[in-house]
């Protein structure tokens, strides 16, 4: 048995990542922008302040991972290595601001000369790079520093620009450490007037020397955008062909994921962790459920006996009928009944909003245990009554199909009472149907809990899953999906536990 058992839940780590896989899969397969809908209201109240909306959809996507591939933004959620720009050093993010646009050229006006294209980068600020040591983005800092500093003497800049290069020229890792710094200088003077003109001639220089490129300028974009349309070229020439497009990551913290104790990340909006919020959650909607599914059990399965010792009687009809009807009850109608009737709209003797009352903190011990009871009856018979009503159907069913097997024939035949032969020899094989049920009706409580605690308010794991897809927060979709998967997989095993408990002839091997 606990071979059987450990071997199972060695194989819920594979399955859970099948499902992540293909949970994932369908996120990203429906349609609409998790950007759109998480930034939306904000852009919205700043389009009459000309806020840039594209912009904030491009960094909501780069904080959030979404703008990788679909393969590494996987591999980033089941970890354990953390592939975001804060990530693993062994790793290196995608920079997708960094953009290189395609900008018209005007025509000459000579003939021949017809309007063509030219590739412009946007300039972006540039940061050091994470294998850069500190003396050495001191000792970069005072190069470039003096470099661009009009006020010295120019036997000064000049000399700072010639260590500059020098450095730049010493190895290949030296050199992309100082591009890095020299395009943040360059950043820095994007909205530079005439008299920056000399300091972006210096950098131009330095890059030349460092890079061997020489830029092609396009004379009619420098007479219209000026030493812009320079700044412009060299940024599209280090996003394609300077190794921008991609920076290594800061190592900050390199792990994270499915696989890294549970990590699954943070809310888009909030920045709340998904797993310690889920943690909170599921105090309230797990002993919700599990008092449930017990009180489901208790019930039915006396429901289902009775109902078979009283075969075709009109007690026995009218039993079927009722349940029948109960069964077919929608949850969120019951709920809203149960609502108006024990609420203030009705007879006002339970509480229908929440888990406690809003004087909470100044009732005693005991206080406190009835006040969370009372406000706990409505939202657990809500949860209740429709795997009640399945359940004795079930379990109806399955002990109609036993009391016919030959055995209980010649239990019936030695004279044994028919308490000795329902209780004894008849129910623990009609309960197997039963069992096989809890695989199903544990995710379902879950799953369906989220009615019961939008009705009530009660802050679980179902209002938590309702308002992530409502925002379309992928963290919070993922996780309390995958739960709903982990727990089908318990439910399994358990029943399968029972199994081996309620009939002996089955072993667990």
């Amino acid at each position: 048995m606990l071979a059987f058992i450990l071997r199972r839940l060695l194989l819920m780590v594979p399955t859970t990542l099948g499902i992540a896989l293909v949970i994932f899969s369908l996120y990203h397969l429906a349609p609409g922008d998790p950007a759109l809908i998480a930034v939306g209201d904000q852009s919205n109240a700043s389009m009459g302040a000309g806020g840039d909306d594209e912009s904030r959809y491009d960094k909501f996507r780069r904080d959030n991972g979404l703008d990788r591939n679909f393969i590494v933004q996987f591999l980033d959620y089941v970890g354990p290595f953390n592939l975001n720009a804060d990530g693993h050093p062994w790793f290196s993010s995608p920079r997708t601001e960094r953009k290189v646009e395609m900008v018209e050229v005007p025509g000459s006006g000579e003939a021949g000369a017809e309007p063509g294209e030219i590739a412009e980068g946007r300039p972006v600020a540039i940061e050091h790079l994470y294998v850069t040591t500190e003396e050495e983005r001191d000792q970069l800092d005072i190069w470039v520093g003096k470099v661009q500093n009009a006020s010295l003497d120019a036997a000064v800049r000049d000399g700072a620009q010639a260590e500059l290069i020098s450095f730049a020229r010493s190895s290949e890792a030296a050199g992309e450490k100082a591009l890095a710094r020299v395009f943040q200088s360059l950043f820095e003077q994007r909205l530079a007037g005439p008299a920056e003109v000399e300091v972006i001639g210096r950098l131009d220089a330095v890059l030349s020397e460092v890079t061997g490129h020489s830029l092609e300028l396009e004379p009619a974009l420098v007479e219209r955008d000026g030493e812009r349309h320079r700044m412009k070229r060299w940024f599209a020439w280090y996003y394609t062909e300077g190794g921008a497009s991609r920076t290594q990551n800061t190592g900050e913290k390199p792990y994270d994921g499915l696989l890294y104790f549970l990590d699954l990340g943070k809310e888009y909006e909030s920045k709340v962790s998904v797993s310690e919020e889920i943690g909170r959650r599921l105090k309230v909607t797990v002993p919700l459920a599990l008092v449930s599914t017990l009180l489901a059990y208790l019930l039915a399965l006396p429901l289902g006996i009775f109902s078979v010792r009283r075969q075709g009687t009109a007690v026995d009809g009218g039993l079927t009928f009722g349940l029948f009807v109960l069964y077919s009850v929608p949850t969120f109608w019951a709920g809203l009944m149960l609502v108006l009737i024990f609420g203030a709209t009705g007879f006002s003797v339970l509480p229908v909003v929440g888990l406690y009352s809003k004087d909470f903190e100044t009732y005693s011990a005991a206080g406190k245990v009835w006040d969370v009871a009372l406000h706990c009856i409505l939202p657990v018979v809500t949860l209740t009554y429709g795997s009640l009503a399945y359940l004795s159907r079930q379990m109806r069913a399955g002990m109609l199909e036993v009391i016919r097997q030959d055995y209980i024939r010649t239990a019936k035949a030695k004279g044994l009472s028919d308490d000795t032969v329902v209780y004894k020899h008849a129910l623990r094989n009609s309960m197997i149907p039963v069992l096989t049920l809890l695989a199903s009706i544990l995710p379902i409580l879950v799953g369906g809990a989220l009615i019961v605690e939008y009705i009530f308010d009660i802050p679980g794991m179902g209002k938590y899953a309702y308002e992530g897809l409502l925002r379309r927060d992928f963290n919070v979709i993922m996780a309390t999906t995958l739960f709903v998967g982990i727990m089908t997989q318990f439910g399994i095993l358990l029943s399968d536990i029972a199994y081996s408990l309620v009939d002996p002839r089955i072993r667990l091997s």
